[in-house]
């Protein structure tokens, strides 16, 4: 038994820096299954912080629209499991629509602990690509009245490359240091300038409309000791 207990505290930093934050990182756990757009709040511990929509697939459903491998944003085979989120972005003459998924995390930050945030994303169906994506992390519920783009301080999501895969999963990764006390990861695009690069013409356009769309899986937040620690594998792509 003493041994028991002294392997135990021996292995507890360990366990602690292994534990993922995010309650539903695979959009698994649902309370129903999609048939319609908007329909995040049906993955469990997810919901929209903005009026926007943001869609919800899992192979549950019994239609073509918000199934998985094909649906009505050309669909992707699941990163693990059944489901996924899916979030679009548009701009249209200084009319914005950027959609964002919010979810609280397990526990709250330690002040000047290091945490590794990572998400798993594909492009569907789409024109335009971005170079990144963001995380926020608050203290309190982001909340806002309409479907503008959220410009606050976050954390850059990338691989350093354009997120231009339709057929695989690309992993994305950022590095965050707690200020403490932060119990919210809300997942989106908070860049202060104009983000959207045009996928047939390799650069940025002044096209009245810009829209992209980005299903998202396997969200992931740990404690680590290291900044090397936390990134990509150069090969981190699922096959479709």
């Amino acid at each position: 038994m003493i041994r028991s207990i002294i392997l135990y505290f021996l292995f507890l930093p360990a366990l602690m820096f292994a534990q993922n934050l995010i309650p539903n990182p695979g959009f698994e756990m649902k309370t129903g299954c999609p048939d319609r757009p908007g329909q995040i709040n049906l993955a469990n511990f997810w919901v929209s912080p903005n009026t926007a929509t943001p869609d919800y697939f899992n192979d549950c459903s019994n239609g073509l629209d918000y199934g998985t491998e094909f649906n009505k944003k050309g669909g992707q085979v699941a990163h693990n499991g059944h489901g996924y989120a899916g979030l679009q972005f548009y701009y249209l003459n200084k009319n914005e629509f950027f959609e964002y998924i919010e979810t609280r995390l397990d526990t709250l930050l330690v002040s000047g602990q290091l945490y590794c945030i990572k998400a798993f994303v594909s492009l569907g169906n789409s024109d335009y690509a971005f170079r990144e994506l963001g995380a926020l992390l608050s203290v309190t519920e982001v909340k806002s009245a309409d479907a503008h783009k959220l410009k606050l301080p976050y954390t850059k999501l990338d691989n350093g490359q354009y997120l231009v895969d339709q057929d695989h999963w690309m992993c994305i990764s950022g590095l965050y240091k707690a200020k403490g006390d932060e119990r919210l990861l809300t997942i989106g695009d908070f860049s202060a300038g104009d983000e959207f690069w045009n996928i047939h013409t390799r650069c940025v356009t002044d096209s009245l409309l810009k829209s992209t769309f980005y299903f998202v899986d396997d969200v992931s937040m740990e404690a680590i000791k290291d900044s090397s620690e936390c990134g990509c594998l150069p090969k981190t792509l699922s096959p479709h």
